[in-house]
């Protein structure tokens, strides 16, 4: 198709012409590459990549650590705010602005509630040393519609903020860091 374009160099001088020699350029090629054309040398496919070879077994290794330690830490973290207790999900959220520390509870459901579910939240406000500084209560009556509880108090170097939620005769601990 392209036979008879004439390209690959400047007006006036002779066209580069390459030769193509298999055996010479697998003579002066490495080891690796050598076994690799005779057949000898077979990559690893699949999952055997991951740990066949060393280096990369390293990093598996250090991936599995990696993963591992965020699941721990994760596990053991003190900011807990997401609880569910029949279908009902709880959102704890709190910041700083001001002298005010705000707490707010996003009450939600991704499946249709049948009966209205009464809940009592109990807000605990903790300091630096790990002090109760005020305890508030709220009740709501969950119909499936998105709602939120919120309160406020006056900044005493609150720290965090801990809620008790009871629903149905079940009960799940709240506890979210003070962003400020």
């Amino acid at each position: 198709m392209f036979e008879d374009v004439d390209e690959g160099h400047l007006d006036g001088e002779t066209p580069v012409h390459y030769y193509y020699n298999r055996e010479e350029r697998l003579s002066k090629a490495p080891d690796i590459v050598k076994k690799y054309y005779s057949g000898e040398l077979k990559p690893f496919r699949g999952f055997q990549a991951l740990y066949k070879n060393k280096s990369n077994l390293s990093i598996l290794i250090a991936l599995i650590f990696f993963v591992g330690f965020t699941w721990v830490y994760t596990g053991i973290n003190n900011s807990r705010n997401y609880a569910k207790i029949d279908n009902i999900i709880y959102e704890l959220q709190a910041f700083s602005y001001g002298e005010e520390v705000y707490a707010s509870i996003k009450v939600s459901s991704k499946v249709p509630v049948s009966n209205p579910s009464p809940a009592t939240v109990e807000y605990f406000f903790i300091n630096n040393d790990k002090q109760l500084i005020q305890k508030e209560t709220q009740s709501i009556l969950f119909t499936g519609e998105e709602e939120y509880l919120k309160t406020k108090t006056t900044d005493y170097d609150i720290m965090r903020v801990d809620v008790i939620i009871s629903c149905n005769g079940k009960e799940k601990e709240l506890s979210t860091i003070i962003r400020h």
